[in-house]
């Protein structure tokens, strides 16, 4: 019945959700979704490695092999993320049971609760997130990877059970799920340093035999699952070429521990500006409705508390550690970005629980009894209406992000009728979901240059442009999407057809 409870709220916003929406939005799930069911699938039918993408090949390798099931279809992209959706809350709850209420003793009022209280709220709370419901219906890599490497610290924290002798399977578990969550997204990369500080005080404590058996096996299986990675990029590397399969993002990544402090960064997306520095905006990113809620974001800070206080390698390492490394890399990083902090997600709610935990060993302290009842009801009450907040943060988001759908299709039906069928048209921001929704010829004007903007012009077809107009000259300014439209303006005659706000439809002409 834990299962199903934990499952449920992602499962439920799903099944709303489903008949709306394919999962496909904005750019990278259509480039996730073309991969896996181009290349890759024709890849993996010749049983050959994994072809050159951009990003690690763990997601797009799961849609492929879900679509020789379900077919070739967006929803086999939204399967698996689904399942790892579901999955995430459930394994926070196991990891959070062996990282902190394994063998703890009780001896309050508060121990008359289950003793898998603390494991199930943490799970509860990852479950409840809005931003893990939204990632669970779109086709992209973030709850599988999120999944895999709450597995992974699952199976580490059990393996660091006191019970001897170990199994040497729970460490080949743990590295072989961190494994595929860092061949997922690369950022896990930095979780696995905790993770493996703590793999190798466990060892230290076993015995050299042991340690070592353990260790090379552990080793082996991560090389293992990381190979259809590893052995494309040394190819490439043999081969002197420029870029690195897999790896594109990480060549023009930028980290800055100062960036923390600023909020203006000149990215390969243009000028961002936000409203508050990077640091504190992920600081305070868990108290957002999305997440926490302002209301129990603040139990994080006993439940720190109690972590630091408790002195113990696991708590410290699984949780702190990778909560820490997360809110490093991307403290640090020039991009403000919600969907990020679901990389901590599960650490950060085993946090939030330990806090509710914390909080009630305090309040059963209160010797009068009538009034300890009172604030133990008033914590509960508590807690329940911030978890009531959070799903209502999370189904705004979801219904939100549906809806945002539904308007770019809508907006695709009025290109159409404002459109000749032969026509070929020009977009930004837009132009992979025309590119797969619309029946018309759509080229990214990120990627032109004067030379393919003057075949385009020398045409017989009607030729269009569909351009958020503000926002090029603001964020692009320099750069190929405000040079190219001002290159149009320039040897071309633009006329608006119409106004699509935030966009504009212009018809392109030969000047006169």
């Amino acid at each position: 019945w834990l299962v199903v409870v934990l499952a449920l709220p992602v499962l439920a916003i799903a099944a709303v959700t489903w008949n709306r929406f394919d999962g496909l939005y904005g750019q990278d799930p259509y480039a996730y979704y073309d991969y896996a069911i181009g290349p890759l699938r024709s890849a993996l039918l010749a049983l050959h490695l994994p072809p050159p993408f951009t990003w690690p090949p763990g997601y797009p390798l799961l849609v492929a092999l879900t679509s020789f099931i379900v077919g070739v279809t967006p929803r086999a992209g939204q399967f698996v993320s689904l399942a790892a959706g579901v999955l995430t809350p459930i394994f926070t709850a196991l990891f959070a049971y062996e990282v902190w209420s394994k063998d703890r003793e009780w001896s309050s009022p508060v121990s008359r609760f289950p003793f898998h209280a603390i494991p199930l709220l943490a799970g509860l709370l990852v479950a409840l997130t809005g931003q893990l419901w939204q990632s669970s219906v779109v086709v992209m890599s973030d709850t599988t990877a999120l999944a895999a490497v709450t597995a992974g610290a699952w199976a580490l924290a059990r393996y660091g059970r006191r019970e001897m002798p170990r199994s040497a399977v729970w460490l080949m578990l743990a590295a072989g799920a961190v494994a595929y969550a860092i061949m997922t997204r690369w950022a896990y990369a930095l979780v696995a340093v905790p993770f493996t500080m703590y793999a190798v005080l466990l060892l230290a404590r076993s015995g050299w035999r042991t340690a070592i058996r353990h260790g090379l096996a552990a080793a082996a299986v991560a090389l293992i699952v990381l190979t259809p990675v590893l052995v494309p990029q040394l190819r490439s590397l043999a081969g002197a070429a420029s870029d690195l399969p897999f790896a594109v993002d990480l060549q023009v990544y930028s980290w800055n521990l100062l960036n923390a402090f600023r909020r203006q960064f000149v990215t390969a997306d243009g000028l961002l500006s936000y409203r508050w520095p990077n640091g504190l905006w992920y600081a305070v990113a868990p108290a957002n409705r999305f997440y926490f809620t302002p209301l129990l974001a603040p139990l994080l800070l006993p439940g720190l508390w109690a972590v630091v206080r408790r002195k113990a390698a696991a708590p410290l390492l699984l949780v702190v550690g990778w909560a820490t490394a997360i809110f490093i890399f991307h403290a640090g990083a020039p991009w403000q970005n919600f969907r990020f902090n679901l990389a901590h997600l599960p650490p950060l709610a085993i946090l939030v629980a330990i806090g509710v935990q914390t909080v009630a060993l305090w309040l059963a302290r209160i010797e009068r009894q009538q009034l300890r009842r009172l604030a133990l009801v008033a914590l509960a009450t508590y807690l329940i209406v911030g978890m009531a907040l959070m799903a209502r943060g999370g189904w705004a988001l979801t219904r939100g992000f549906v809806d945002r759908k539904d308007r770019d299709l809508a907006l695709i039906r009025q290109v159409e009728e404002l459109t000749p069928p032969d026509a070929q048209l020009l977009a930004f921001g837009l132009t992979l979901t025309l590119q797969h929704y619309a029946d018309r010829t759509t080229y990214e004007l990120f990627y032109q240059d004067e030379a393919s903007l003057s075949a385009l012009l020398d045409a017989k077809q009607p030729l269009y442009l569909l351009l958020d107009v503000a926002n090029a000259a603001s964020q692009w300014t320099g750069m190929p999407p405000d040079d190219n439209y001002r290159w149009l303006q320039e040897h071309a005659d633009l006329t608006t057809v119409a106004d699509l706000s935030p966009l504009t439809l212009f018809e392109v002409r030969q000047a006169p």
